[in-house]
């Protein structure tokens, strides 16, 4: 094939960046690549394992002289976010990827990259293939799935692992080192119950124009949810005008803060509703952050003898939206500021006799986290509805001694000294978490290029970037952990 990176090192992870992007591998659709992997192995006679979830296990014996350094597992996973500009024919099950460089960086036209997580598939290919690297037991794991549920790093039969170092190659802003992520569950309470026809006339509540965001790390940025502020206007509202909730929507994904929600009501007194609406929406205005500027509160004339809830019913289903915590619910105690647990509710829907919101809990600390689903499962007993908890993932709490961390500010500091080296936490879910919990006694970070706009046609990754992660990559696969007091 026509190679379009030229020139730049090391050649094998361009290379190999370019040769998979030329294998369609959307998440659910690793098959390809999966081979791909496995017969890279076979040729080099490597062992390998590919498990029946497109899962790819690559185990290197040490280089002369690394015999006694501890295993060392890298760990990325195949799958890409597939999406593409309007009026773009690109087929993501069939075509390649059109990659070009522009201004330093390396896109695909019209369309995502996958640099997330294509990096690091390159990088461990390379580091697997070249054979002036320097290792200790080389252990390479390829997981699926990760842009959906992270089912691949959940089916692995971790017992295969004899590694207790992990380095996940799988952030996006070079000269950092991600060493904490949260683990989630996914929470579900609903309220279930016949309704009745309503002969007086409803009303629309639209609420919209909020900035929304990722439910973890935008959750300490101090952005309304507008589902929240529903209930919120719902709550003031029947205080002083009892009304029948027809239906409500809000939302479109749990692990996103709801930029828009919409309810229908039948209030006793129309006019006087849409007063106290305004005047609560006035209020609202008022307390609300600069990005969340745009916000809008709609009253609209709706229709007649609509189905709705009993009184009893809407008041418990406003119980639902308001009494249950939302937002940061605990800092980390070891990282000033970071947020360590949070909660934030992404949908609501109701209709035909039934109303239901999805959330989604997240924590570094497990046992936070348990406490906090407990606090659900409660609040739901209280209210009178329904709780279902699913897609339980483990997390991954910050470890000040971390000698991973220690040796990636060390060795980055060595290789580029006008840099300075960061460890942080991120409020969302890694693929480590899980290999941390499994393995047990391991240490791990998660480090990679620079990327911008990731999941969308925009997705740049930067070339300059890649060489400088590929040499820190290299430099900590070859350090035997012996000039940590430099």
């Amino acid at each position: 094939m026509e190679y379009i990176i030229k020139g730049r090192e090391p050649a094998g992870f361009f290379r190999f960046f370019e040769e998979i992007s030329a294998i369609p591998r959307g998440s659910g659709n690793e098959a390809a690549i999966a081979a791909y992997i496995e017969n890279f192995a076979s040729e080099r006679s490597l062992y390998c394992v590919k498990d029946d979830a497109n899962n790819v296990f690559i185990r290197k014996e040490a280089s002369e002289g690394y015999e006694n350094v501890p295993a060392l597992l890298l760990q990325g996973h195949t799958d890409m976010v597939c999406e593409k500009n309007t009026g773009c024919s690109h087929d993501f099950e069939s075509d390649p990827l059109e990659l070009y460089e522009e201004n330093g960086m390396l896109r695909a036209r019209g369309t995502t990259l996958g640099a997330d997580d294509g990096a690091a598939v390159a990088a461990m290919l390379w580091l697997l293939d070249d054979e002036t690297v320097c290792h200790p037991v080389l252990e390479c794991l390829f997981t699926s799935g990760e842009e959906t549920s992270l089912y691949g790093a959940h089916l692995f039969d971790c017992s295969l692992i004899s590694a207790r170092r992990i380095i996940n190659l799988d952030t996006e802003k070079e000269g950092e080192a991600i060493a904490s992520c949260a683990g989630s569950a996914d929470i579900t309470l609903s309220i279930e119950s016949d309704t009745e026809k309503n002969p007086f006339r409803s009303i629309e509540i639209i609420i919209t124009g909020l900035s929304g965001g990722h439910s973890g790390t935008d959750i300490n940025s101090c952005r309304a949810s507008a589902i929240r502020l529903m209930g919120r206007l719902l709550a003031r509202l029947y205080d002083e005008v009892p009304f029948n909730l027809v239906s409500l929507s809000g939302g479109n994904k749990r692990n996103a803060i709801a930029r828009e929600c919409r309810a229908v009501i039948i209030p006793l007194d129309a006019e006087k509703a849409s007063d106290s609406i305004s005047h609560e929406a006035e209020r609202i205005r008022k307390e609300l952050s600069q990005r969340d500027s745009g916000f809008r509160v709609y009253v609209n004339r709706g229709k007649n003898g609509l189905e709705c809830f009993s009184y009893r019913d809407t008041s418990a289903i406003i119980n639902m939206m308001t009494l249950l915590p939302n937002g940061p619910v605990a800092m980390s105690p070891s990282m000033e500021g970071f947020v360590r647990t949070s909660v934030s509710v992404g949908v609501a829907r109701c209709g035909g006799g039934k109303a239901v919101l999805d959330y989604m809990a997240r924590s570094s600390c497990d046992s936070e986290l348990d406490a906090l689903i407990l606090v659900f499962k409660r609040g739901a007993k209280a209210i009178g509805a329904s709780f279902e908890l699913s897609d339980r993932a483990l997390g991954w709490d910050f470890d000040p001694e971390s000698a991973l961390a220690s040796d990636y500010k060390r060795i980055y500091k060595k290789l580029f000294p006008s840099s300075e080296p960061v460890v942080t936490a991120v409020h969302a879910g890694l693929e480590c978490g899980i290999f941390v919990s499994a393995l047990k006694d391991c240490d791990a970070i998660s480090i990679g290029p620079t990327i911008y706009d990731i999941h969308s046609p925009d997705e740049a990754l930067d070339i300059a970037s890649c060489e400088r992660f590929c040499a820190t990559v290299r430099a900590m696969v070859e350090d035997k952990g012996t000039n940590r007091a430099e």
